[in-house]
Parts: C-alpha cells; sequence; structure tokens
C-alpha cells in the first residue's frame, strides 16, 4: 500500500522518525482525516463524560453541534478527495469488486432469512436517519480510513495488517469508555471492531459492517437505506473508474491505488 504524494525521499527528513515522516507522506486528504480520527477518538472521551453528566444543560447542544462539525468534516474531505480524483470511492470501502460484490451476496443472504423468520421489522424512530448518518460514518472514517492509514504508518512492521486493526478498534473504542461498562466495552465495543476491522481488511468494502453498526443504532429500515447508498456509490466507481479503466491523477502516475495492499 502507498498513499505518499512523494516518490523520493527528502534528505532533510532522514534524522525524522519513520511515524512523522509518514504522516509526512501522506496526501493532504489523508492528513485532515487522520487529524479528524485523532480528535473523534481521544476528543471523544471528554465529549462523552460530558454528555453523561449535563444532559439537561446547554454542554449536551454544544457536544450535538461538535459531533455535526465532525461527521460533516469527514464527508466534506471524503467528497472532495474524490471530486478532485485524488481517491476514487473503492479507496474508501465502496466497491463492486470481489469483495463487495460478496458482502452484497452475504446481506441477501441475511435479509432473505429476516422475511422469511419474519424479523424484518421495518419500524423507525423520529431520529433513526441521524443515528444512521452517525453509525455509518464512523465505519467510514474507523475502518475504512483508519486501518489503511495505519498500514501505511505502520509500514515495515510485521504483521502490521493485526496491528493497523487493533489501533483502528482501540481509537474507536476511547470515546465509549465513560458510557459503557468495562465488559462491554471490551466484549462488545473492542471486539466487535476487531471483527468490522478485520471483514473491512479482507473484503476492502465497508458493506457488512456499516450495515451491521447502523441495524444496531437504528434498525433494518436504516440499514436497507445504507445498503442502498453504498450500491449507489459503488455503482458510480464502477462507471466513473473502473468500466473505464481509469484511475484518479495520483494513482496513475504510481501504478497503484493508494489505499490498497
Amino acid at each position: 500500500m502507498n498513499i505518499r504524494c512523494f516518490t523520493e525521499e527528502n534528505p532533510d527528513n532522514v534524522s525524522m522518525t519513520p511515524a512523522i515522516r509518514g504522516i509526512q507522506g501522506l496526501a493532504w486528504c489523508d492528513r485532515l482525516l487522520l487529524l479528524i480520527l485523532v480528535l473523534w477518538g481521544i476528543g471523544g472521551i471528554q465529549g462523552n463524560y460530558l454528555l453523561q453528566h449535563h444532559r439537561t444543560d446547554g454542554t449536551a447542544v454544544l457536544l450535538y453541534f461538535a459531533t455535526i462539525f465532525l461527521w460533516a468534516a469527514t464527508t466534506c474531505v471524503v467528497a472532495w478527495s474524490v471530486f478532485r480524483r485524488q481517491r476514487r470511492p473503492a479507496d474508501y470501502g465502496f466497491s463492486f469488486g470481489t469483495g463487495g460484490v460478496l458482502s452484497l451476496a452475504v446481506l441477501a443472504v441475511i435479509h432473505v432469512y429476516l422475511v422469511i423468520s419474519g424479523k424484518l421489522v421495518l419500524s423507525a424512530t423520529e431520529s433513526y436517519l441521524q443515528k444512521a448518518a452517525g453509525a455509518f460514518i464512523e465505519e467510514l472514517l474507523f475502518r475504512a480510513v483508519a486501518i489503511n492509514v495505519f498500514l501505511t504508518l505502520m509500514d515495515g512492521i510485521k504483521a502490521k495488517a493485526f496491528w493497523a486493526i487493533v489501533a483502528s478498534s482501540a481509537l474507536w473504542s476511547l470515546p465509549h469508555i465513560p458510557s459503557k461498562p468495562l465488559e462491554q466495552l471490551l466484549g462488545g465495543i473492542f471486539l466487535g471492531g476487531l471483527l468490522f476491522g478485520y471483514v473491512y481488511y479482507k473484503t476492502k468494502s465497508i458493506l457488512l459492517p456499516a450495515w451491521l453498526h447502523v441495524v444496531a443504532n437504528s434498525g433494518y429500515l436504516a440499514g436497507i437505506w445504507i445498503a442502498g447508498l453504498y450500491c449507489l456509490i459503488g455503482f458510480a466507481d464502477w462507471a466513473i473508474w473502473s468500466s473505464s479503466k481509469q484511475n484518479p491523477p495520483a494513482v496513475a502516475a504510481q501504478g497503484t491505488s493508494p489505499l490498497s495492499t
């Protein structure tokens, strides 16, 4: 995997640590997403703590808008990098490749089972779309972005895929510390993050992790909306890049996908 902007190492950077050189070598969009990732993961600890203890005052409103800002920032950076042809949707886990098609097939089987068993209840709460959007963007950021960036920063480390998945799951677990008991934090959030991360890494698709996360937060109706959104973006990726054999300029110059191993 290679998402570096430069192909030649700057001699002035020889004395820098590998981590700093790795961050400096990231494209601007990946640096911004890494910054959002760290702010979300670490800042979320304090934010969630305040939310648990100040639900009835203005603090909750402030935290709500801070969360919306992080969602919007993530979406804007991803969209801008795609529109500027620095990345393609498949680099962020929206793909009709083998992993994406397999994920769609698994999801189809799950829905057939739910229909046959009578468990597919399409109910919705007032804020189900908001919760679904939050879960979806979390998967985009903590799975597709985090794992891909960590793989690059850990270049040269043995078993870097394992450590990248562990790091992404740990960072995702941090904001949940104030609101979850230890057994749920480790057995549900952290281990769930490991599973979601592994599925993403093997399939290069965020469909199954995003669907499971959205359904857990908002129900099956929201899950169907998210699956439809994935298909729409994945089809756009196929129509614009895959079918025409085109790559973003940054990819074509290197002859490889910037966010794939």
